[in-house]
């Protein structure tokens, strides 16, 4: 497993404040820094990857939530317009994402459905949108990870057995498959069972999202971590484990450091213990 924490929208930062993030992330030990983005295009991305480059970290995943949430534009739309500038911006994060070899993390992009549209149809759209950006995808040999985002934020696709069969039906008719990004934060509130989660999705697992269930630092909260980390161990999982801890939640140092030691003395215990 490799360790990222969560740093601000890439695309609002200056190069200075990005290395101050990665300065702290390197010096904590983190393996790399995982960010959200809307607006490709504003990223100098060769003076990115020299600062990555110069604290040896990579980029764990770029989260494209800033599409939905910035741009208001959504794959589930009846409006093909929509869809499409959804799809552009999309295509452009992966551009990037490709550049620095990492995965692009999808979740809110497909947008909450309003009262009075066909929900069937809004699915339809977004597995169309999915099939064609991850085909898109497959040109840089990474991935789309695609959350299932509780019911609180999103009105479909909470559980995890809903979006394998989902994920499932997506990936029929492409060659490169949509995999699955578990949040587990998300798993607490709609899942019967967080380990149980993990084990059905793990032929889709692609990235892993870290949070207590008050959204802060891990032990913080009521969310059992060790059983966590027991299963994605059990697994073989080598991927990303982001943290992606409220950034109100705590002074940023602080939360960065605390979040590492706990996971890393957990999982050290993990391993002992067997």
């Amino acid at each position: 497993m490799k360790l990222a924490y969560t740093i601000p929208n890439i695309d609002q930062l200056t190069l200075e404040e990005l290395e101050g993030y990665l300065k702290i992330l390197k010096t904590i030990g983190y393996d790399g820094a995982e960010t959200s983005i809307c607006y490709a295009d504003k990223v100098e991305r060769e003076k990115v990857k020299e600062l990555l480059d110069k604290y040896g970290l990579k980029l764990s995943g770029l989260r494209s939530g800033g599409i939905y949430d910035t741009c208001g534009v959504r794959f589930s739309s009846p409006d093909p317009k929509v869809r499409e500038r959804a799809k552009e911006l999309l295509k452009k994060v992966i551009d990037l994402a490709g550049y620095f070899r990492c995965d692009v993390l999808l979740g809110r992009i497909q947008g909450i459905v309003p009262k009075g549209e066909d929900l069937a149809a809004a699915k339809g759209y977004i597995a169309e949108c999915l099939r064609e950006c991850s085909e898109y995808a497959g040109q840089y040999q990474i991935d789309i990870d695609y959350e299932p985002i509780n019911r609180y934020e999103m009105n479909y696709n909470h559980t995890t057995r809903e979006m394998i069969a989902y994920t499932n039906e997506i990936n029929k008719p492409i060659g490169h498959k949509v995999k699955l990004l578990m949040d587990i934060f998300h798993m607490m509130l709609e899942d019967d069972s967080i380990a149980g989660a993990f084990i059905r999705s793990r032929e889709l697992l692609g990235h892993v999202h870290f949070a207590d269930s008050n959204r802060g630092v891990p032990g913080t909260g009521t969310i059992d971590f060790k059983d966590a980390l027991d299963v994605l161990d059990a697994l073989g999982y080598e991927g990303w484990v982001a943290l992606e801890v409220g950034m109100d939640f705590c002074d940023y140092t602080w939360g960065a450091q605390a979040s590492y030691t706990y996971l890393t003395t957990m999982l050290d215990f993990c391993r002992h213990a067997k």
